[in-house]
């Protein structure tokens, strides 16, 4: 597979407040007495246990129908379909119940840790532009205002890849197109340690982003690009790779869901 490269996109947004400006009629009183205004309550009895029932029977009914479209129920428990890839190329799904966050991990022969870091709910609702992922893919009409609609079109994948030995790690963030199968190298950077590359703490969170990440990559050498390209590919960063996290994003995604029926029925029973 080849990746294609792409400059940095912003998927940060503007938003815009709307301010309403109030006009307060002034009001002339002949008398200077002070009369308060009386503020009148509604006098029927608030049925809060109906309201709640409400809310709990469709709850229950959308808990059915999400459970009764699983054609296994064994499938909501264990993500057989996804064997066949992860025998292929020796990946983990490490478990991570009641997080959008997902991880894969495998060793490689050359005494490697490769992770894969995305977000399920960012792939699962990821929209999709026809018209411009085409423009994308063929580098044209692409202008600075469609950088937010762009942005919208790919999701984040961070591949982190770790030697055994010293646990010096290289950091790769990565925009994913499910259309094309395809990954965009966004950034590349190098880790003193592992810890420093995958440590959760808000601390290392911020060290991270506060590193320099070096030039965009399609400003380095081409050579330079192409051999990173060919070295995620080894390592299993292709379009499979692509097509498993679609679908199991898809997957988690609805079972995080279910799970949260659950506990909202769990609160209004």
């Amino acid at each position: 597979m080849s990746f294609n490269t792409l400059a940095r996109v912003s998927a940060r947004r503007m938003a815009l407040a709307a301010t309403r400006s109030r006009v307060i009629p002034q009001i002339m009183r002949k008398s200077t007495t002070f009369v308060p205004m009386t503020r009148t309550f509604t006098t029927s009895t608030i049925k809060f246990n109906q309201q709640r029932q409400a809310v709990s029977e469709i709850l229950k009914s959308e808990l059915k129908l999400e459970t009764e479209a699983a054609a296994d129920p064994a499938e909501i428990e264990t993500p057989a379909l996804f064997k066949d890839f992860l025998d292929k190329y020796g990946f983990e799904i490490e478990a991570t119940p009641g997080k959008n966050d997902a991880h894969i991990f495998k060793k490689t022969e050359d005494g490697e840790t490769v992770s894969v870091f995305f977000d399920v709910a960012q792939v699962a609702n990821l929209p999709y532009d026809d018209a411009m992922a085409e423009d994308v893919a063929n580098e044209k009409n692409i202008e600075e205002e469609d950088f937010d609609s762009i942005a919208d079109n790919f999701a984040n994948v961070n591949v982190v890849v770790s030697k055994d030995a010293d646990g010096t790690s290289v950091a790769f963030d990565l925009l994913m197109n499910l259309q094309e199968g395809s990954f965009y190298v966004d950034s590349v950077t190098p880790f003193a340690s592992k810890d420093a590359a995958l440590n959760e703490s808000a601390e290392a969170e911020l060290s991270r982003e506060l590193a320099y990440h070096g030039p965009p990559f399609s400003n380095l050498d081409e050579e330079l690009q192409e051999t990173i390209e060919i070295y995620l590919s080894s390592r299993g960063i292709n379009e499979e790779l692509s097509s498993f996290i679609s679908a199991y994003s898809e997957f988690k995604e609805n079972n995080e869901y279910i799970q949260w029926l659950e506990n909202m029925k769990k609160f209004f029973d």
